[in-house]
């Protein structure tokens, strides 16, 4: 008969357990199980300085409030490598499962009792809050404005601004009217207040991305704004609205350039801004900017989230162009998620706020924002979803609005001919798509962005499937040789 085994006399942590003890654990080892199952751990001051929390709080989410929470790794050492459950935070906010995947997954909670619920049971810093607890006034994060300084990484150098732009102008583009960039020196800048040092650098940055891109533009502008966000710091109350509007340009310039983490700091770092400079419209405008990444990230349900948090962030201060733009971002996403009657919905409020245009002043940073963006706009959804025919008047709309009246926006011809050649390979017409985006590829050599080079890859992937046509294959052979010959001069 053999042996029995002998029974385990110390607990996980070391202690020694009594003979009499039947459990596999301690008394304070089994008060901690039971604890953790019943509320919220304590957690450290540094816990929620992480930037999936930043992004959170500045999209105003308590659902991604949560979802940052739960999957903290903080959290790993107890409640292991997955962090906590949803079941397990249902548990302690007294709410089923499947509720909380939809308060993470869906719109943001509207209900200030609930917010401030959540908020309470989960020990958040009420300085980090967008709204005020019961018995408590909110004052700024300390934080934010740290925020502020590093935002570029690696992007460390002494080249001058004023330098960069003047090889990168080269004499060619337009700045006012019909004049002309004769290199951009110190006194464009000298002089000037942050207000207008900030005026003149978005009408400069604005007109030489649609030219040159944000590859090549990224650089220069984040390093201004760099050193700006050190005079900010200083001085929080002079030129605070100015680094917020500048910070979002280089976020665009940073995601046109697929530098995904850094457009994602620049946007969130406006938003904060914005909200303390007490401008709504532009904390709408950078949650818009984080739905359109989301989009082309091949995300439309956060796409979405974002899209409809931007919509509501205004509370009805918002301009025409301003609520244009966030409707063709709700468009989008829903356009992603083929939500056919949504997004036409969408495309119809974007149209509605389009058409009062002009009734208002509007902010600089959304005068992008015009009829060639609508139509674009209303081609890429449609295209989307499918509907070739659509998609194809739309985009020819843009690109004909182009022609007469801004022939220098060179990317957005680009981005335009690509679609509309994969609007012809949806309606069959191979030869006729090829033709189109042979077109597209020698325009692009004026281009420094890496969307164009993700735009032109998504049609060799829709051309895979016609791959035995004559017109297909000589479009390869014509595009390998063209990108071979950019990469050995380049």
């Amino acid at each position: 008969m053999g042996s029995r085994r002998a029974r385990q006399y110390y607990c996980r942590c070391g202690t020694h357990l009594a003979k009499d003890n039947t459990e596999r654990q301690c008394a304070r080892c089994q008060r901690a199980s039971r604890d953790k199952l019943i509320a919220p751990p304590e957690v450290p001051p540094e816990f929620w300085e992480t930037e999936q929390f930043r992004e959170a709080f500045a999209a105003q989410h308590m659902g991604w409030v949560s979802r940052a929470y739960r999957t903290h790794p903080y959290h790993h050492a107890v409640y292991g490598p997955n962090g906590i459950s949803q079941a397990l935070l249902g548990q302690w906010l007294g709410l089923r499962q499947p509720h909380v995947s939809r308060f993470e997954t869906g719109p943001p909670i509207r209900h200030l009792d609930t917010a401030q619920y959540w908020a309470e049971m989960l020990r958040i810093p009420a300085e980090l809050l967008w709204f005020d607890m019961p018995g408590q006034t909110r004052q700024a994060a300390p934080t934010v404005r740290d925020s502020f300084i590093d935002l570029t990484g690696a992007d460390e150098g002494s080249l001058e601004l004023a330098a960069l732009l003047n090889d990168l102008t080269a004499d060619r583009l337009p700045l006012f009217g019909n004049s002309k960039i004769r290199g951009v020196g110190v006194s464009a800048l000298e002089g000037k207040s942050l207000t207008e040092r900030a005026e003149v650098l978005l009408k400069l940055f604005l007109q030489l991305d649609d030219e040159l891109g944000g590859d090549v533009l990224y650089l220069p502008l984040s390093r201004y704004v760099r050193r700006l966000s050190v005079n900010v710091k200083q001085e929080p109350t002079d030129g605070l609205a100015a680094f917020a509007q500048l910070s979002q340009m280089t976020g665009w310039l940073a995601l046109d350039g697929n530098r995904h983490g850094a457009a994602r700091r620049y946007f969130t770092t406006t938003i904060y801004a914005a909200h303390e400079v007490q401008q709504p419209a532009l904390a709408a405008s950078s949650l818009a900017y984080l739905s359109l990444q989301e989009t082309y990230r091949g995300r439309p349900g956060p796409a979405l989230s974002l899209a409809q948090t931007a919509s509501s962030v205004g509370n009805g201060s918002l301009t025409p162009l301003t609520k244009t733009m966030v409707a063709t971002r709700l468009a989008r996403a829903h356009a992603g998620l083929h939500n056919t009657d949504d997004c036409l919905r969408s495309l119809d409020e974007m149209r509605k706020a389009f058409s009062n245009a002009g009734q208002q002043e509007e902010p600089l940073w959304i005068l992008y924002v015009d009829e060639v963006e609508v139509a674009a706009q209303e081609g890429a959804c449609y295209l989307e979803l499918g509907m070739a025919t659509e998609a194809s008047a739309a985009l020819t709309t843009a690109l004909d609005i182009l022609a007469r009246k801004a022939p220098h926006r060179i990317r957005d011809q680009v981005h335009y001919l690509v679609r509309l050649a994969r609007c012809s390979l949806l309606q069959r017409e191979v030869e006729r798509a090829c033709d189109i985006a042979t077109e597209a590829v020698a325009l692009s050599d004026a281009i420094g962005s890496a969307r164009v080079a993700e735009r032109l890859g998504e049609f060799l992937t829709a051309l895979d499937p016609f791959g035995t046509c004559k017109a297909a294959r000589e479009f390869r052979r014509l595009y390998a040789s063209i990108m071979a010959q950019r990469s050995s001069s380049g």
